[in-house]
């Protein structure tokens, strides 16, 4: 796939930013606050429905504005027209070759995309939240099932959560919780359940890729830590298992206004030679751990989607060693269409940067300029 131009309109900091790549590696330099990852932002939210930043696309509508809009064009299998549209305390609107959008399922994998950002240098010692977006952003491109999936059982959770607030505040009774329960748990099984197939084949890969990384030195390992208890492979016994968890959590979850279970507090444990990363690993090698977790997403999604995806990279060279440098260079010549973002070049390192488009970015709402 190629991304043949990208528009911005009152998106973040930018009142209108048209930009126009080149098939193979384009550099977007300019200042802190410029506006370089905003533009990646919304790539990738044009490409998976979801920013890399874990941001809703209400919160990315400009100040003083009271809608944004994403346009791109793209040509692959077949050509691609892509626009979204957002309103304040309204549904975003999508539109695929001036056809309406109205369920993920419709567009993902069709535009997939891999993105790399300082948040996922953090993806071993940083937050669950960081790890469950990096699963979610896979599995949405390459399984439209569970994209359906995780648009209901969010939308559910946001519902479950008011209701129990509403109960604690005395404005509804305990018993309003029972269709809500149902649905979460239900949706929450199918979401569980993928997670750990997912995981069970990528996780492999991923200690795989560590170790040659590492140059042989380390033995990492991925361990799926789902909140759900999971007796069996099957959805409806994981259903009915943490339908009486949730039963024995209700005076909590009232008291605390929040669902205490759920695949929204599953996590991913990093491992290095059998202990926890997170404690044990040294920043070089938890670095080593997230670029080979993102070197396999990269592999994956190829590998099940027959495309290659776009490589976002977000602000993340000046952040690695010269050894790392290099071995993202690596993973940026591959073949895909890449974008990365720097202040300045000094970041880039020794790694040659001749084949490279190099575009500035400017706040004032200006069209990024080619070197």
């Amino acid at each position: 796939m190629r991304l043949l131009s990208v528009g911005l309109r009152q998106f973040r900091n930018q009142a209108r930013l048209d930009f126009v790549p080149t098939p193979g590696l384009n550099v977007l330099i300019g200042p802190n606050g410029a506006g370089k990852s905003n533009l990646l932002e919304a790539i990738a939210i044009l490409c998976s429905g979801q920013s890399h930043r874990g941001a809703e696309v209400r919160q990315m509508i400009q100040d003083g504005r009271d809608e944004m809009a994403l346009v791109a064009e793209a040509e692959g299998e077949e050509p691609l027209s892509i626009d979204l549209r957002q309103k304040r305390g309204r549904a975003r609107q999508m539109k695929v070759n001036n056809r309406t959008v109205g369920r993920l399922r419709e567009w993902m994998g069709r535009l997939p995309v891999v993105t790399f950002s300082p948040e996922d240098l953090d993806l071993v010692k940083g937050e669950p939240g960081g790890r469950r977006r990096a699963v979610n952003g896979v599995l949405i491109q390459v399984d439209p099932d569970y994209a359906d999936a995780l648009a209901r059982y969010q939308r559910l959770l946001e519902e479950r959560n008011a209701a129990l607030r509403q109960i604690r505040d005395g404005a509804a009774k305990p018993s309003v919780l029972e269709p809500w329960d149902l649905s979460l748990l239900k949706e929450g099984a199918l979401l569980t359940l993928s997670r750990q197939k997912f995981m069970d084949a990528f996780g492999p890969r991923v200690q795989s890729r560590q170790h040659g990384l590492s140059g042989g030195r380390d033995r990492g390992a991925l361990v799926y830590r789902p909140s759900f208890h999971v007796p069996a492979e099957d959805p409806q016994a994981v259903a009915e298992t943490n339908r009486r968890r949730l039963a024995e959590l209700r005076e909590g979850e009232i008291a605390l206004g929040s669902t205490l279970i759920g695949p929204h507090r599953d996590d991913v444990e990093f491992r290095l030679d059998d202990e926890i990363a997170k404690a044990r690993a040294s920043q070089g090698q938890a670095r080593t751990l997230a670029l080979a977790w993102k070197w396999e997403e990269r592999l994956y999604i190829k590998e099940r989607l027959g495309r290659e995806p776009l490589c976002l990279l977000d602000d993340v060279f000046s952040e690695l060693d010269p050894d790392r440098r290099g071995q993202l260079t690596d993973l940026l010549t591959g073949g895909a269409q890449c974008f990365v973002t720097v202040t300045d070049l000094s970041a880039w390192g020794a790694a040659d940067t001749t084949s490279a488009a190099v575009f500035e970015i400017h706040p004032a709402g200006e069209n990024a300029i080619r070197r």
